[in-house]
């Protein structure tokens, strides 16, 4: 029993699995049927297996499915499935692509609404070496190259340090019975050509030598990953969790080489993967923008502004008929008095005032007379001159007057204010704002 001996002690090493609840991906195929096996020895605390039909393959499919349906009810052990519709799903990706995207989508569902610490798949060292070759043949970067990670966000991959005939001769030593996949067989898939023509040509010294430079690549990917997080906090001037921004200094970020590779591994992860754009908004006028599924790049004079899409910029106009009635929902309430109050209030010449007063975001081409300056100010130079981001201009409002006048603008404090509505020596009745 030397493998089962060999797969358990190796296994138990790597992995910590006592009292750890899992769950296992079950194919009904050699390596997932070996895996089940092995962790059904090795886990005091009762699993779980998983089934994903994507009713690929008609009647096999579900052959498939009953089979690790009879092992589950034979055994004792608690069977969930799922089955999908991959063949008619609206989407430009290939049928694995979707079925990979579909069958990762529940394993995510099943970590967060179960009381599993893991999900378990069956991949070994071979399905690495020839998904590093596939990356290669295609393109790719370091990561690319590392080939199937073990153990990611609580998916674990126990048999990743073994080679498929280690997995087929502990099968056979305990006498493990499986399903073949006619698919694997067929040689249209860049995949299956690897593994019948490329593979076989491989001696043992490669398997070895893929095995230390596996190592090396992923400790030059950590190493990768920690450099970019350091840079990534000196370019960065500002950064908020809520609303989401990140202000990037544009000099800083110009000084690193080369700037492509920088610009993908700096914003890759919020979806902006197309070089070309990113140093092109950084050479472009203030204002220009540029958009990923779920973030946005803002040219800001000496920076880039990165925000999510679905920020929340309230996008609306209050009326209000009277002062008694006033009903504004957010960050400003108004009350009457005989004087100005304090420093913190802006205070207005109530009598001056035409209702309705209407409340909404500033826009192109607004302009007051500022206390203090001779003539018109268009709220855009003021902006300017204050240095006012792009993403708080959305956030700025404007008081208006019932004859369509600018009575003031409401920011983080009311300093911008017309000098038509000031409080004077005549003023006999003061309307107060004040920022809750």
């Amino acid at each position: 029993m030397f493998y089962k001996t060999y797969f358990i002690k190796y296994i138990k090493k790597k992995f910590n699995l006592k009292n750890k609840k899992i769950y296992v991906s079950v194919s009904s195929g050699l390596d997932s049927m070996v895996l089940l096996d092995v962790l059904m020895k090795i886990c005091n605390i009762p699993i779980c297996v998983i089934h994903c039909n994507f009713k690929l393959r008609g009647n096999d499919s579900d052959k498939d499915e009953l089979f690790i349906q009879e092992f589950c009810l034979k055994n004792n052990i608690l069977f969930k499935s799922k089955k999908f519709n991959t063949i008619n799903s609206n989407s430009n990706f290939s049928i694995q692509m979707m079925a990979r995207k579909f069958r990762y989508d529940w394993f995510k569902y099943l970590l967060n609404n179960s009381y599993c610490d893991y999900i378990a798949l069956g991949h070994n060292l071979d399905d690495s070496i020839e998904t590093f070759f596939i990356n290669l043949i295609r393109g790719t970067g370091i990561k690319g190259l590392i080939g199937i990670n073990n153990f990611k966000k609580k998916i674990i991959r126990p048999l990743s340090f073994f080679l498929k005939k280690e997995i087929i001769s502990y099968a056979n030593e305990n006498n493990i019975k499986w399903r073949e996949d006619i698919s694997n067989y067929d040689h249209k898939y860049l995949r299956n050509r690897i593994r019948f023509f490329l593979k076989p040509i491989l001696d043992y010294k490669f398997y070895n030598g893929f095995k230390k430079s596996i190592k090396y690549l992923y400790d030059e990917y950590v190493c990768s990953k920690t450099h970019i997080s350091y840079l990534y906090k000196i370019i960065t001037i500002e950064k908020k969790i809520s609303p989401f921004l990140v202000k990037i200094d544009i000099k800083k970020l110009l000084k690193l080489y080369p700037l492509s590779t920088y610009l993908f591994k700096i914003f890759y992860k919020y979806g902006f993967n197309n070089t070309k754009n990113l140093k092109k908004i950084l050479n472009s006028k203030s204002g220009k923008k540029i958009f990923s599924k779920k973030y946005c790049l803002i040219k800001e004079r000496t920076t880039l502004l990165l925000v999510e899409n679905n920020i929340n910029f309230i996008k609306k106009n209050y009326y209000i008929h009277n002062i008694d009635t006033i009903k504004i929902p957010f960050f400003i309430y108004f009350f009457l008095s005989e004087r100005k109050k304090k420093k913190s209030y802006t205070s207005l010449d109530f009598d001056k005032l035409i209702f309705p007063l209407k409340l909404r975001n500033c826009k192109t081409g607004d302009r007051l007379n500022p206390i203090g300056m001779k003539g018109n100010k268009k709220l855009s130079k003021y902006f300017k001159e204050k240095k006012i981001s792009i993403v708080d201009k959305t956030n700025i409002w404007v008081l208006i007057n019932g004859d369509k006048k600018i009575i003031c603008m409401i920011y983080e404090r009311f300093e911008c204010l017309d000098k038509h509505f000031k409080i004077t020596n005549l003023t006999k009745k003061v309307l107060n704002l004040k920022k809750q």
